[in-house]
Parts: C-alpha cells; structure tokens; sequence
C-alpha cells in the first residue's frame, strides 16, 4: 500500500509539475515585452520540466527499493539543474544584469561536472564514498543561494532609500513600492522553501534510504512547493511595469 500510494504521488508531482510549465509557456506571450521577466518564465519552466521528468524516472525505475544510491544521484541530479535554472530566473528578476556569458559558462561547467561525477560515483564507488561527490553541489547550490539572498537585500535596501518626495519618479507611489517589496520577498520566501526541500530530501536520504513513506511524504511538501513558486512568478507578472521600472532604478543608486 506504502509503495502504490508513493508511485501515484510521484506520477501526480510529475503531472502537476508538467501542467505548471505549459501554463507558464502558454501565457508567457502576455509578456513578450518584459524580455528578463519572459525569460525568466521560460528558465522556471523549464526548471519545472526537468523535476518532473525526475519524478517520472523514480516512479517508471522504481530505484529507490532496490538501489537507493542511484535514486539519491537522480534526486541530486535534477536539484542541482534546479538550482542553477532558478538563480538564471530569479537573481535576474532582481539584478536584470546578472547573467551574463561568463556567469552562464561558469554554472554549466560546474553542472556537467556534477553530473559527471555523481553517476560515475554511483557505479564505481560504495554507497558511503560516492555521497562524497554531492560536495559538488553542496557548494554550488550554496553559492547561488548567497548570491541571490545577497542580491535581494542590495536590491531591497536601494529601493528603501528611493526619495519618497516630489524627488521620486511619478510612478513609485508608497502603495507600489510596498507591492514590488512585496513581489520580492516573495522570490525569498520561494528561495527558502527550496532550500528546505532539498536539505530534507538529503536528510530523508541518509536515515532512510530504503523507507517509502518519508519521501511520499516530502513529496506531498514538494508540491506545494512548487505550487507557491508558480504562484509568487505569476503575481509578480501582476506589477511587472512597476517591478521593471523600480529595479532598473535600485540598479542606478
């Protein structure tokens, strides 16, 4: 029963995780003139097919019954691509001038690098020495996630000392500053749940790496975590003119 409910929530994240990414794609038209805020859909979207395709490998391969260092590697594979493709989208959501070539090269090499190492641990290495190469994304991810924490409080304390006076620019009224605020604290508030996800998936890993039930259970957390980012991206959409014009203006102070 544990196992059958398991695989049906793996097949439903999966399913809900597709449906998120063509909503996005599918709408993301309406904001074909907000170049960052579109490519930032489309970089969540994809971020959002590449973790379903995940879950359907580990419902389709069945690993963790029976190999759970392989299902820990396809876990880590998927969260490290997650991790990049989510500072891509929400760091230059906040600093339109943050991926540039070099930051791009630099992710990639390090994801491949990643990956290569991961899954030739997994089958060279016993199941205690070939975790040793998750250090690989332990560092990584951290690093985007200071990045863009750093990012948002540069952003958040600029647009604090923005005059509030006949200074200020006709469209940064008090009731949109505390809206575009607002929208960014929301991209932290994803950024934490993200982290949590994915130090609880590596916590479940380790004390139980041949249980079923914890993961159901960090999967039903992992939908509504996903549900949230989808939701804090689509309102942000909702004051994009302002959001664009304030972080351009945060840029310049």
């Amino acid at each position: 029963m544990a196992h059958e409910l398991y695989h049906t929530i793996l097949l439903m994240a999966a399913g809900i995780n597709f449906l998120i990414a063509f909503v996005l794609l599918y709408n993301n038209i309406w904001y074909r003139y907000y170049g960052i805020y579109c490519r930032a859909r489309i970089l969540v979207a994809l971020c959002y097919v590449v973790f379903a395709a995940g879950f359907a490998m580990h419902a389709y391969l069945e690993w963790r019954t029976f190999w759970p260092a392989a299902a820990s590697t396809l876990s880590v594979s998927y969260f490290h691509v997650g991790a990049v493709l989510f500072g891509w989208s929400h760091t230059s959501l906040l600093r339109p001038d943050y991926l540039t070539r070099k930051i791009v090269v630099r992710d990639l090499t390090i994801l491949v690098a990643g990956l290569i190492s991961y899954w030739t641990a997994v089958v060279s290495l016993p199941l205690y020495l070939s975790h040793f190469s998750f250090i690989i994304f332990f560092v990584h991810a951290s690093t985007i996630a200071f990045i863009f924490y750093y990012t948002y409080f540069q952003v958040r304390r600029n647009l604090m000392q923005m005059p509030a006076d006949e200074k200020a620019p006709k469209w940064w009224t008090p009731e949109t500053k505390r809206t575009v605020l607002s929208g960014h604290h929301s991209f932290v508030i994803s950024c934490h749940l993200i982290v949590l996800f994915g130090i609880g998936s590596i916590v479940v890993t380790a004390i139980f790496p041949h249980r079923i039930t914890p993961y159901t259970v960090l999967l039903c957390l992992g939908i509504a975590v996903f549900c949230y980012i989808f939701y804090s991206l689509a309102e942000y959409g909702n004051v994009i003119d302002a959001a664009t014009y304030a972080t351009e203006d945060a840029e310049k102070q």
